[in-house]
C-alpha cells in the first residue's frame, strides 16, 4: 500500500487511478434547466452537481451526457437555449456545445455571477454586485454593461417577457421592478412593487402577464403593460423559490417553497386546488412544466430529480420517474455480490440505497428503516419521522440466500437492536435482532457480520458480548464466551468463508479467535493499540486491523501472525477495502 501511494503521488496523471464518474449524484441547490432539441424532438433536463452537470433524457431519465470536472470551481448558476448550455463559476461563465465542449468563455465580472438569461444571440449575466452585462454569444464581446446601486436596487431575478422585443424585466431584493430596453439602454418603467423582496419571475401563458414570487410567500399575477395586479396568492411555507405554469390547456400554476412543498393554484377559480407536500426533503430549487405536456420537473438540494405527471381527477401530481441519491454524508459503502455491479451505501439521512456501476436504471432505494412498519400501515400515519430508525453505522450483506430470506444485517446509531433488510424486495426485513435479557439500557450494537452461506448473523455489542442469530428465523443461536467475549466494547467481528472460525476485536486491545460451531475460545493475542475496525478477506484468510494509533496491521488468521504493518495516517481511519492486485491480496 505504501509503495502504491508513492507511485500515485509520483504519477498524478495516471489514467489507472483517475476518477471515472460519480455515483449517486443527481442534483444540488442550483435550479435545473430544461431545453427542447428540435433535431431529436425531445426534452432534456440539465442539473448541476458541483463542478459538473448532468443532462438527462426526460423520456426515461437516462443519462444523455455527464460533463466531467471541466470547470475549476463549483457551478453557481445555469441557463440554456436550444443550442448551448451556459454555466457560471465564480465571476466567469462558459457556453457548452453538445453538453461537453466549452466553445465560449466570458470574462468581465468582478463578483460572483448568480443570474444568467439567454437573449437570442446574446446572453445576459448578473453578479452579486448588481452589475449586468450583455454579451454577444459567438464573438464573446461585451455589448452593454449596466451598473446598479445594490443598496437601492439589488437584482434578484431576471426575465425576458414574451413578445417584448429587446426588453428585460428585473426584480430586486428591495421589492421594486424595472423594465429596460437593452438596445437603446433606457429604463422604460419602474414598478413600485409590494415592499417585499422579489425571489422569482416567470412568464405566464398570457401575453403581458408575469408571475412575481416574493419573500413573503406571495405570488402576484401582474399585467406589466398596464401595471395592474390581476390576482394574488399566498403560501405559508416561506419565500417563493420557483414558479411555473401548465401550458397543456389547464390554467394551473405551481409554486415551490423552502420546505419542499409545492402549491398548485387554479388561475380561473383563483384558489389553491392541491398541495404536493414533501415533494422534496429540502427546498425546491427549481420546477418546470414541460411545454404542452402534463409533466412537472423538480429538483432540490436533497440530491433528487423528479418528474411528476398530472393525469388524475384531483389535479395532484403523481411521481412518474426519479433519480435520487443520498441527501447527507455517507456512513458506509460496500459492494453487493461478486460481480462488482452493485454498491450498497448507508447515509446519515437514514436510508440504505443501491447504486449500479453499469447503468442508473438499476439503482434502487431500500428506504428508511421503520421501528414499527405494521403499526404505521395500520394507523395510516403520515408523519414517519417519529418512527424512523437512526442512521445505519455498520452493515454486512450476503447474496447467497437473498431469494429465500433477508440477506443484509445493519446496526443503527445508538440502538441495541439490529435490523435485517431484503435486497430483492428493496425493503426492511422481518426481524430486529437483539438479546432478550439485558441489565443495562445504554448498550448498543457496534459491529456486525453475516456468514458466507447467508444463514447466520454475528453481532457485537458495546458491552463486550458477541451473539449469533439465525437470519431465516431471527432466533438467537448462542454467544461467544461465558458472560462476554471481551471486557471492552466490540470493535469488529468476522467469520471465515467455511464457518469454522470467528474473529473478534475488543477495545481493550485483544484479538480473539473462536470456534464458530461450539463458541469456544481458540486463541487470544494482544495488539499494540486498541483496534478501531477490522476487515477480513475470506478467500485468502487475510485480516486487516485499523488501530487507534492510526496504523494498519495485516495478519493471517491461519498462522495468527502479523504479516505487514503500515503507518502514515495522521487521523482516525474511517474505512478499509480489500482488493486483489497481481494475484496477491492487500488491505488498503
Amino acid at each position: 500500500v505504501a509503495e502504491m501511494e508513492r507511485y500515485v503521488e509520483g504519477r498524478r496523471a495516471s489514467s489507472l487511478f483517475a476518477g471515472f464518474r460519480a455515483l449517486g449524484l443527481f442534483s444540488n441547490d442550483i435550479p435545473h434547466v430544461v431545453r427542447f432539441s428540435s433535431l431529436k424532438r425531445r426534452f432534456y433536463v440539465t442539473t448541476c452537481v458541483g463542478k459538473s452537470f448532468h443532462t438527462y433524457d426526460i423520456l426515461k431519465l437516462y443519462f444523455f451526457y455527464v460533463l466531467g470536472n471541466s470547470v475549476p470551481q463549483d457551478i453557481c448558476c445555469m441557463a440554456a437555449d436550444g443550442r448551448l448550455v451556459f454555466a457560471a463559476y465564480g465571476n466567469i461563465f462558459s457556453a457548452f456545445a453538445r453538453n461537453k465542449e466549452i466553445v465560449h468563455t466570458f470574462k468581465g465580472h468582478k463578483a460572483e455571477i448568480h443570474l444568467l438569461q439567454p437573449f437570442g444571440d446574446h446572453i445576459i449575466s448578473v453578479d452579486t454586485d448588481s452589475v449586468l452585462i450583455i454579451w454577444h454569444v459567438y464573438s464573446e464581446e461585451e455589448y452593454l454593461q449596466l451598473t446598479f446601486d445594490k443598496s437601492v436596487f439589488k437584482i434578484s431575478a431576471i426575465l425576458h417577457p414574451s413578445t417584448y422585443l429587446n426588453k428585460i424585466l428585473l426584480g430586486s431584493e428591495q421589492g421594486s421592478l424595472q423594465l429596460w430596453n437593452v438596445k437603446s439602454n433606457k429604463l422604460l418603467y419602474t414598478f413600485p412593487g409590494w415592499k417585499v423582496g422579489v425571489t422569482a419571475l416567470q412568464q405566464a401563458p398570457a401575453v403581458d402577464v408575469v408571475a412575481v414570487g416574493l419573500m413573503s410567500g406571495q405570488v402576484i399575477i401582474h399585467n406589466i403593460k398596464f401595471d395592474e395586479t390581476l390576482m394574488k396568492f399566498r403560501q405559508d411555507w416561506g419565500p417563493i423559490t420557483s414558479i411555473s405554469f401548465r401550458t397543456d390547456g389547464h390554467p394551473i400554476m405551481a409554486a415551490g417553497s423552502p420546505c419542499g412543498h409545492i402549491g398548485l393554484w387554479d388561475l380561473e377559480d383563483k384558489k389553491l386546488i392541491n398541495q404536493m407536500r414533501n415533494a422534496h426533503s429540502t427546498a425546491i430549487a427549481g420546477l418546470t412544466f414541460l411545454h404542452r405536456e402534463p409533466l412537472l420537473v423538480t429538483n432540490g438540494a436533497d440530491n433528487a430529480l423528479r418528474i411528476w405527471i398530472f393525469d388524475g381527477p384531483t389535479g395532484e401530481g403523481r411521481l412518474l420517474r426519479f433519480r435520487m441519491g443520498h441527501s447527507a454524508p455517507l456512513t458506509r459503502i460496500r459492494y453487493y455480490g461478486q460481480n462488482g455491479q452493485q454498491i450498497l451505501s448507508a447515509s446519515q439521512d437514514g436510508t440504505l440505497q443501491s447504486f449500479s456501476t453499469v447503468h442508473e436504471k438499476f439503482n434502487k432505494s431500500l428506504g428508511h428503516g421503520l421501528i414499527n412498519k405494521k403499526r404505521l400501515k395500520r394507523k395510516g400515519l403520515q408523519n414517519t419521522m417519529s418512527v424512523r430508525l437512526p442512521p445505519i453505522t455498520k452493515f454486512a450483506a450476503e447474496e447467497a440466500r437473498e431469494s429465500d430470506w433477508d440477506g443484509i444485517i445493519a446496526c443503527h446509531q445508538g440502538k441495541l437492536s439490529c435490523s435485517t433488510w431484503n435486497y430483492q424486495r428493496s425493503t426492511i426485513g422481518a426481524y430486529f435482532l437483539k438479546p432478550k435479557e439485558l441489565k443495562k439500557d445504554d448498550i448498543t450494537a457496534t459491529a456486525v457480520d453475516i456468514t458466507s452461506c447467508g444463514n447466520f448473523a454475528v453481532i457485537g455489542l458495546s458491552s463486550g458480548s458477541v451473539d449469533v442469530y439465525n437470519m431465516q428465523s431471527g432466533i438467537h443461536r448462542g454467544s461467544f464466551g461465558k458472560d462476554q467475549a471481551h471486557k471492552g466494547s466490540i470493535r469488529g467481528v468476522a467469520v471465515d468463508g467455511l464457518n469454522q472460525l470467528t474473529v473478534t476485536a475488543g477495545s481493550e486491545g485483544l484479538l480473539k479467535f473462536w470456534n464458530f460451531k461450539n463458541k469456544n475460545l481458540i486463541h487470544s493475542m494482544s495488539l499494540d493499540s486498541s483496534p478501531n475496525m477490522m476487515l477480513l478477506h475470506r478467500d485468502s484468510g487475510i485480516l486487516g486491523l485499523a488501530l487507534d494509533d492510526f496504523s494498519i496491521s495485516v495478519l493471517d488468521i491461519e498462522t495468527r501472525k502479523i504479516m505487514r504493518e503500515f503507518s502514515g495516517h495522521q487521523g482516525q481511519i474511517n474505512d478499509m477495502v480489500k482488493q486483489t492486485l497481481c494475484f496477491e491480496n492487500y488491505i488498503e
